[in-house]
């Protein structure tokens, strides 16, 4: 392709509500400019734009694709947005790099709800806009109220330049008022032939008064028209396209163009529009930025001489090697040049440059200021990365998108399924960065989110499609919260026989809801002085939280309670240490008392007592290290004695805790009440519905409660 001026180039984006007819649009600039052969068709599968496989057969437009046109001496460099809101993302990087747009808007429903978000979009970025008006040969629509909702909905001052001729079924053509001149479009050419023509005399008393309405609407805003219009001097055309563009690049103003892209009727007008009156980069002016070094702003003018700067804008992921799409600001750079990364400080070689055409490229030689270009396989670029001239470095800025909404639930199928899994899926992140991949640390499942359903169901089909990895998804499970409504008091003991000691251990405390419900539960000591030792009483505050942890009515942890220790005792009798017992011989008791001398730390000539931390521990494997090996050919003997603990005064404590903070929890006087109970509760009897129980903590070999051991073995293994 030719090279053009930079006055003689157009970066434009093509952006709407969903079903606008954007596409379409787009199709037919195509066609019109000669960039394509043949018209595409959305509801056909057939749009050179919408190339791929999901986009065809949904007929949505998903991810934004890039072409370039040449138009009356003019190169316009072009971007095809998604009208869905899912595909939001899409608009924003793309409004990024533009340096205007056409909105499109439905004759027959006017702004939508998506209209308002790319228009708001562009306002962020001040892109200048001009609008087009499609589907005027449908049945209800209305060219005056469309542009009245531009209006009072989008707070715009919209300025037609064109007037429809019938609408529905009696759409003919279009009245330009700015050179006044009917426009007819030949059915037989599917469009390409327009016919110019005076006004009709039918039209011709309401083309001068719309023609009029125009120039005042412009005279208000533009100095020059107005002096010739309050002197009553002939306006020449020229001089109102000199005021509209004016108008437009300045954002004063917004014109308003009208036709049927389905019926190819007023394309080629709206192609002439954005060549008159939509801006080039000289005009958009310097790209505006800080030095990484200092941080000091910095501007980048659009001039060929002046350092390269480029925006890394969007990544279009692919089996074989990923593209980066490019919007150079500023400087040139030949094809297997490097620019810097000041994000990375790294060199990036941009091994082969492509101007892109849907997804197809042709290869490029040098890239100047005004390109929209791709590149591939950058190795460390991303989304917003600025690439620069490692002499004169610029951080533009990047592009901000929104968070993520909904979240799925998602499991390979297969092992090797989740290998590829884990290689793809930053990839895919990497190419869209409202895709959210995480694991929940309380189910251990993980998480896909994304934009909406329609998002991460295109997702979902893309990863099998184009990667042919099998997933299941489903709804990810929901962590509730429990917490109480009243305050209850309650005591506990908790008696138990173990290796012949009777282990005895007794707490009151109260339980009370706070004012937040969703804080972390707070424990609070109020026992006297001397209740207990002073270094109990750590456990029993910590066996109180462990409590809390471990789940309430329904399992779920317990949130928004003040917990107060309120008495304490124990009994003084019984086994100081914690010994774990191995799978001893079966032979009789003196293989096993020898394992228990073993792990407490025995030696000739007595016995060494350890504390809980100090105590080795106890071998698993038969035959080793002490154990004696089980003997072959007889059977065992009493109960397996594995893995089983003795618990001290400090662990009979945790244990009394927790039943207190049951107990305590199940009392009618503290009614319960979920922040979001499930849909089906489990069988309770009166005592547990009438409120909160945490459930009976088991004692397990560390002594703290069960439900909490449990949950750590669980999210250990479903943690990747």
């Amino acid at each position: 392709m030719p090279s053009f001026p930079k006055e003689k180039v157009r970066n434009i984006g093509i952006v709407a509500h969903i079903d606008a007819g954007k596409t379409t649009t787009t199709e037919r600039f195509l066609f019109y400019t000669g960039r394509s052969h043949k018209l595409g068709e959305v509801h056909d599968g057939q749009a050179v734009m919408d190339f791929r496989e999901d986009e065809r057969n949904r007929g949505i437009t998903i991810s934004a694709a890039a072409t370039t046109l040449t138009w009356k001496d003019h190169r316009i460099n072009l971007i095809d947005t998604p009208g869905h809101v899912d595909f939001t993302a899409e608009v924003e990087r793309a409004m990024r790099v533009l340096d205007g747009a056409v909105v499109i808007f439905d004759g027959v429903e006017g702004v939508e709800p998506q209209s308002e978000t790319v228009w708001h979009q562009a306002d962020r970025y001040h892109v200048p806009r001009i609008a087009f008006v499609n589907k005027l040969d449908r049945t209800g629509a209305d060219f005056d109220a469309a542009v009245a909702s531009i209006r009072d909905r989008l707070g715009a001052r919209p300025i037609p330049i064109q007037m429809p001729v019938g609408s529905a079924e009696t759409f003919a053509g279009i009245v330009d008022l700015v050179e006044e001149r009917y426009l007819t479009f030949e059915a037989e050419s599917l469009g390409r032939t327009v016919v110019s023509g005076p006004i009709p005399e039918a039209l011709a008393a309401e083309a001068a008064t719309r023609r009029g309405g125009m120039i005042e609407a412009l005279a208000e805003i533009h100095d020059p028209l107005a002096e010739l219009f309050l002197a009553e001097r002939p306006i020449a055309t020229s001089d109102l396209k000199q005021a509209l563009r004016a108008a437009t690049i300045g954002r004063a103003a917004v014109p308003v163009l009208c036709g049927a892209a389905l019926r190819n009727a007023g394309v080629q007008p709206l192609l002439d529009a954005v060549c008159d009156l939509l801006p080039s980069p000289l005009e958009v002016g310097p790209a505006h930025g800080i030095d990484p070094r200092d941080g000091k702003p910095v501007e980048r003018l659009p001039d060929d001489k002046a350092p390269f700067a480029a925006l890394v804008f969007k990544i279009q992921a692919a089996e074989a090697a990923d593209l980066f799409y490019l919007r150079v600001y500023s400087g040139t750079l030949e094809s297997g040049g490097r620019a810097w990364n000041p994000r990375t400080k790294e060199r990036e070689r941009l091994r082969r440059v492509l101007r892109m055409h849907a997804d197809r490229g042709e290869a490029v030689e040098t890239v100047e200021a005004g390109d929209i270009v791709a590149v591939g396989a950058l190795h460390r670029s991303m989304t917003g990365d600025t690439l620069c001239d490692e002499g004169r470095p610029v951080l533009l800025e990047p592009i901000r998108f929104p968070a993520t909404v909904v979240s799925i639930a998602i499991e390979p199928k297969t092992s090797a399924d989740r290998d590829k899994l884990a290689e793809m899926l930053p990839r895919l992140r990497r190419e869209d960065p409202t895709l959210g991949v995480s694991t929940d640390p309380e189910t251990g499942q993980t998480l896909l989110s994304g934009m909406g359903e329609l998002h991460l169901d295109v997702v979902l089909s893309r990863i099998d499609r184009d990667f042919g990895i099998k997933l299941g998804s489903g709804k990810p499970r929901v962590s509730y919260r429990e917490t109480v409504r009243a305050r209850a008091e309650g005591t506990a003991e908790y008696r138990r026989v173990v290796a012949g000691d009777a282990l005895f251990a007794k707490v009151s405390l109260s339980v009370e809801p706070l004012q937040d419900c969703a804080a972390t539960p707070e424990v609070i000591d109020r026992l006297g002085a001397g209740a207990v030792p002073a270094s109990l009483v750590p456990a029993i505050l910590e066996s109180i939280a462990n409590a809390a942890n471990g789940g309430g009515l329904y399992g779920y942890p317990v949130v928004g309670i003040r917990a107060t220790l309120l008495a304490a005792e124990f009994a003084e009798s019984g086994q100081p240490e914690i010994a774990r017992v191995s799978r001893g011989a079966p032979g009789g008791r003196r293989g096993r008392a020898r394992a228990v001398r073993k792990a407490r730390g025995a030696r000739s000539g007595g016995i060494r007592r350890r504390r809980d931390e100090d105590a080795p521990a106890a071998p698993r494997d038969r035959g080793g290290h002490g154990v004696p090996p089980r003997r072959r050919g007889r059977p065992r003997r009493g109960p397996d004695r594995r893995d089983v603990r003795i618990p001290d005064r400090a662990s009979v404590a945790h244990a009394g805790a927790g039943l207190v903070l049951a107990r305590a929890a199940r009392l009618p006087s503290a009614p319960r009440k979920s922040l979001r109970p499930p849909r089906k509760a489990p069988a309770l009897d009166a005592r547990r519905r009438a409120g909160l129980t945490l459930r009976k903590p088991r004692l397990n070999p560390k002594g703290v409660a069960g439900n909490e051991s449990r949950r750590r073995r669980f999210e250990e293994e479903k943690t990747p």
